[in-house]
């Protein structure tokens, strides 16, 4: 999934939301909210903002032509692994070190008298 900032205009004006698409282009979703600009240094919040004034590069959308693409081709969802593994099976299937493993090493570097 990537995000980007993107204009919207509405009854009361205009804002900037995060849009959410599929690494493909797809539409996912949006938030309804405006963005708030903000970072955890100074730094952080100058890059954000540039981020949001790259929004207006880009054409402006309205929250019902995107309600009306999510309507018309909704996302699917993922498909969710069911099957878990043991710690044994990963062990296995890593060939890592178990406790068996290390005696047969002990007797069979015990050299013979």
């Amino acid at each position: 999934m990537i995000w980007t900032y993107r204009v919207f205009h509405d009854q009361a004006g205009y804002c900037v939301r995060v849009v959410l698409y599929e690494r493909d282009g797809t539409l996912i979703g949006y938030h309804k909210q405006p963005a708030v600009p903000t970072g955890r240094t100074a730094e952080e919040l100058a890059q954000d903002i540039q981020w949001l004034k790259e929004a207006f590069e880009l054409p402006i959308l309205t929250m019902s032509e995107l309600d009306a693409e999510l309507a018309a081709h909704p996302p699917q969802p993922k498909q969710v692994q069911t099957k878990r593994k043991t710690i044994e099976e990963i062990t296995a299937e890593l060939e890592l070190e178990t406790p068996e493993r290390r005696a047969t090493y002990k007797s069979e570097a015990v050299p013979a008298d």
